[in-house]
């Protein structure tokens, strides 16, 4: 990676930078439901590595079918599709190094919602949409969970891996911020049409399937409460720098997170 790349990524830096956690996870309640259900560490992380490894050649994908849509930006948007495929090889190098096998049938399930998404914005010639799901959705569900795993990965000698991909992750989305600033400068109305479009089936399921890894986390010692928190933080921190106020963000945020921590505690399916 270039040394622009590296001052890129300095200045995109925690997307939540100054915000109080506290103040975000307060309001969320406390994730455990009834019936919880034994897992031990392989199973675990063959599962959570399944999502690593599938999820980065998801976003790999992603970032390619917007670059068919954005000839201006397609160089730029095919170097992330091109870093989001390294992570994969990473994610299963590491993995194989350490007995783990990511587990594709888990993964498959969890995302395939996703990738239907993306591909009904690409058809549609949806880049604004893409945007938003790929390099605000996912990327947050990423920078939640791949965070804890920079101190918890140290047990597997992958600490150093997870600090590298959270922050080429954080240089995604530091571009997609500025693409969407500017597309909608002084067009707040127009922005927020397009998150609660985006919304209604992004969050549903990317946040649906942080649920149902929270089992899996617990297991390796790093808190899906956390993650839970720290993705709502993300989001609305990202939100804000594109120009939404403050507490009209974390509204948007909290109306669709609560419903899936109140599906999770009952036990019901998340998505």
């Amino acid at each position: 990676m270039s040394s622009n790349d590296n001052g890129a990524q300095k200045k995109a830096g925690s997307v939540g930078a100054g915000r109080s956690f506290e103040a975000v996870v307060q309001p969320v309640p406390n994730l455990e439901r009834v019936g919880t259900r034994h897992v031990d560490e392989q199973l675990s992380m063959d599962r959570l590595m399944g999502l690593a490894v599938l999820g980065a050649k998801v976003a790999c994908r992603t970032y390619a079918l917007m670059a068919d849509l954005r000839p201006d930006d397609a160089s730029l948007l095919r170097k992330f599709a091109s870093m989001e495929g390294k992570h994969a090889t990473w994610f299963a190098e590491a993995s194989a190094a350490n007995g783990f096998h990511p587990d594709r049938a888990f993964a498959d399930k969890e995302l395939g919602y996703l990738i239907a998404q993306v591909d009904d914005h690409h058809r549609a010639g949806d880049f604004d949409a893409l945007a938003v799901l790929q390099g605000f959705i996912v990327e947050c569900l990423a920078i939640s969970t791949y965070a804890p795993f920079v101190e918890a990965g140290r047990r597997w000698n992958m600490h150093e891996l997870f600090a590298r991909v959270l922050d080429e992750e954080r240089y995604h989305v530091d571009w997609v911020t500025r693409y969407l600033r500017l597309r909608f400068f002084d067009r707040d109305a127009d922005f927020v049409a397009l998150v609660e479009r985006v919304n209604t089936q992004g969050v549903d399921c990317v946040g649906g399937t942080l649920m149902n890894i929270t089992d899996y986390l617990a297991c390796v010692g790093v808190s899906g409460a956390d993650c839970a928190g720290a993705m709502t933080d993300e989001y609305t921190g990202l939100l804000e720098r594109v120009g939404i106020e403050e507490r009209r963000a974390m509204k948007n945020v909290m109306s669709l997170f609560i419903p899936l921590v109140r599906k999770y505690r009952r036990g019901e399916k998340t998505k």
